[in-house]
């Protein structure tokens, strides 16, 4: 198919859609609002095998920590279980821990590689479509033309904006996501494993490398939201994070207690599910439509999105008809994944001894009587063939 597309976020769902779309000839730009930089880690993420799978269709592979396991402890350090953070398939790839900003620079750097041109320091105001085609307005005044425009951009995309201008937006669901390194220099290395503690006030989960450097990720309740000119400074967070998790295992305590280097701090929100997943020539994929939550499933249903777009783009000649048939073989997937990301959006507080007592006891049995809870393969077994032909669905 002879088209430009306009790819509005440089994320990972925006640059694995642009090197899906460089794979079947469709021209692609990528327009990010942030700048070009190198030096950004961010947020510790879990890339599921699903999302390794839909990446292996494209050629590309990551490098990061295998983690196909998961232990789980009560904020007193009762082992309650392990979930199994991977495809069942022996031939599937093995879930991954990977920086945020890593990420990015990796899919980034192969989009440069293979000739995919990426701006940066574009912003999106606003974008409109027609039956001919797609224009993009920049708030630095500049415009950008094609056939069809993606929305990559996030919870908070302009380009859903545009299309659903009644749609409400994603709002803070009183929880941050906090992420960054420590170096307590006495925590064994944790091979294969990331481990989640459910504290008394929040949920926090970590990875020991073998040089006994830590990469940690908190989920903790907080009644006001950061915003962009938020003025705390990495110390007051240590300060903070040592609050909420005050009588948590002592490792976790450690592990802040030592925090080095940058935290980085993120909103955890909601989104309304929009009227659709597209309009005439414009098509959202990942955050832009569809928030998973705490689950850390969103990186990896984002490069879903992305394949799958890519082959209906491949195999049915209609932008809009293509479109229509990503969101009907899309919507019914992501909304079980979405489901059950609310399910586990807020970490449920222990108010007293008496009450972590009470999941020291049912939590391990919880574990043991419910298998579907030890097994996530409806999640991280999905496969995308990308040799199979598409066929319309509208």
């Amino acid at each position: 198919m002879n088209l430009k597309t306009l790819i509005i976020g440089g994320g990972a769902g925006g640059t694995t859609l642009a090197l899906a779309l460089h794979r079947i000839g469709v021209e692609a730009v990528v327009y990010e609002r942030d700048s070009d930089s190198h030096t950004y880690e961010g947020h510790l993420l879990s890339v599921g095998s699903n999302g390794l799978d839909a990446l292996a269709a494209l050629g590309v592979e990551l490098d990061g920590f295998p983690i196909p396991n998961l232990p789980m402890y009560t904020g007193s350090g009762k082992y309650m279980g392990t979930l199994y953070n991977n495809a069942v398939s022996e031939t599937a790839p093995t879930s991954l821990l990977i920086c945020r900003g890593t990420l990015e620079r990796t899919l980034r750097n192969l989009c440069v590689e293979r000739g995919i041109r990426i701006e940066y320091g574009r912003e999106l105001a606003s974008c409109t479509v027609d039956d001919d085609g797609a224009t993009a307005e920049f708030t630095d005044g500049t415009t950008a033309e094609g056939d069809v425009i993606v929305g990559a951009d996030g919870a908070h995309s302009r380009v859903r904006r545009s299309l659903f201008p009644q749609t409400a937006d994603a709002t803070y669901t009183g929880v941050l996501g906090l992420g960054g390194r420590s170096r307590p220099g006495t925590v064994e290395p944790t091979p294969g494993v990331c481990v989640t503690s459910f504290g008394y006030e929040g949920h926090f989960n970590y990875h020991v490398e073998a040089d006994g450097s830590v990469q940690w990720l908190a989920f903790a309740p907080r009644r006001e939201p950061v915003g962009p000119d938020d003025s705390t400074t990495e110390k007051e967070w240590q300060e903070w994070l040592l609050d909420v998790y005050g009588r948590d295992m002592p490792v976790v305590r450690e592990i802040l207690a030592n925090a080095t280097g940058p935290i980085d701090v993120r909103l955890m929100e909601r989104l309304p599910k929009p009227p659709a997943r597209h309009r005439g020539r414009a098509v959202l994929i990942g955050d832009a439509c569809a928030i998973t939550g705490r689950i850390g499933a969103g990186t990896a249903l984002a490069m879903e999105d992305a394949v799958v777009l890519a082959q209906c783009l491949r195999d049915i000649e209609s932008p809009q008809r293509a479109f229509a048939t990503y969101q009907a073989l899309r919507t019914p997937r992501v909304d079980k994944v979405v489901k059950w990301g609310e399910m586990n959006a807020k970490p449920v507080k222990v108010r007293t001894p008496w009450g972590m007592h009470l999941r020291d006891f049912f939590g391990p049995l919880l574990m043991k009587w419910m298998p579907s809870l030890v097994s996530m393969d409806w999640l991280y077994g999905h496969h995308i063939d990308w040799q199979q032909t598409v066929r319309p669905q509208d």
